[in-house]
């Protein structure tokens, strides 16, 4: 069955219409603090000095593979150029853009509050190639290189901004979240880190080449990717069981264990993992699809600020460096 799209457009309608869709969204509004326990930043891993560093805050253009596509970027005012910079990728959700991710999810915040830089992908028909969604809905192209589209944005991005190459990270929305699986799944040499947000396994025998560190939020309503679902599941499972199958592809020993519990939230945990990586479920009962932390929900249903995916994703990420 056809996956609707997503709503995330006529939620944003209104506020779009007031900021311009080409406009930075304000970011006025404070994200909450779930008080998920602060792990300390990994260490720089690429320690190469910096080079001429010309990025800016703005949206820019990037043909792959014969493809046309956008990315939108936000600088942190810390930036300087000077020092190696973590990298986040932030995929939209099918049937939404980049703008509207970036005003959504309101991760910029973190950003300045954390000195990364943040890229916001944008599709050419607002669907990505994540595997079983969503280009191969409504006549979009279901054979595009949406990963080798990342890795030649990571490319791109780090000719004109001083990147850390081993502190490059991946989260996104549905679709997005797809994109975030696959990519640690096909480009665990480039990714450090993963965190998406009510999507699910969209490729069969993911096969990463080390341990990926990963943490998923899902709301145990969500209409559109069930959380008991197997619908979309490459693998033909529910969201615990995907997440029970990172658990053993990182070869984690132990676990899960309840790491955090909020309200209708419960993150559990698999450690003890391979390589130092973790393997974290955060389950917001009752909440539908939508992004934790955020000020409303596309699908109309409860949605929780007792944790925040942009806030608490980042916050499990940036614990980890690529070997």
């Amino acid at each position: 069955m056809p996956l609707r799209k997503l709503g995330v457009v006529g939620c944003l309608s209104f506020v779009l219409t007031a900021a311009g869709c080409d406009d930075e969204p304000p970011g006025t509004t404070p994200i909450p603090d779930s008080g998920v326990d602060r792990a300390p930043d990994a260490p720089q891993g690429d320690n190469r000095p910096c080079e001429t560093s010309t990025l800016a805050n703005g949206t820019f253009d990037l043909t792959h593979d014969g493809v046309p596509y956008k990315y939108l970027v936000h600088m942190p005012p810390s930036y300087d150029g000077t020092k190696r910079t973590p990298l986040l990728l932030n995929w939209h959700a099918y049937g939404s853009t980049a703008v509207q991710q970036q005003l959504f999810t309101q991760t910029d915040l973190v950003s300045d509050e954390h000195g990364f830089i943040v890229v916001y992908p944008n599709s050419p028909d607002r669907s990505w190639a994540a595997g079983t969604c969503c280009t191969n809905f409504d006549g979009g192209m279901p054979n595009r290189d949406d990963v080798g589209f990342a890795r030649a944005l990571v490319a791109e991005v780090s000719k004109v901004a001083c990147i850390d190459s081993k502190r490059v990270y991946a989260m996104g929305m549905s679709n997005g979240g797809f994109m975030a699986h696959r990519l640690a799944c096909e480009a665990a040499d480039m990714i450090a880190a993963v965190a998406p947000v009510a999507g699910t396994m969209g490729v069969a025998n993911c096969q990463p080449s080390r341990p990926v560190p990963i943490m998923h939020f899902h709301g145990t309503a969500d209409l559109t990717i069930g959380y008991d679902s197997t619908q979309l599941s490459a693998e033909g499972v529910d969201v615990p069981e995907m997440m029970k199958r990172w658990g053993m592809r990182n070869g984690c020993t132990k676990g899960p264990d309840t790491t955090f519990q909020m309200g209708p939230v419960t993150c559990q945990t698999w450690s003890e993992c391979s390589a130092g990586a973790l393997v974290t479920l955060c389950s917001a009962e009752g909440s539908g699809h939508c992004w934790p932390g955020a000020q409303f929900c596309p699908e109309g249903k409860p949605f929780t600020q007792d944790i925040s995916a942009s806030r608490d994703g980042w916050a499990f990420m940036k614990q980890f460096v690529l070997p």
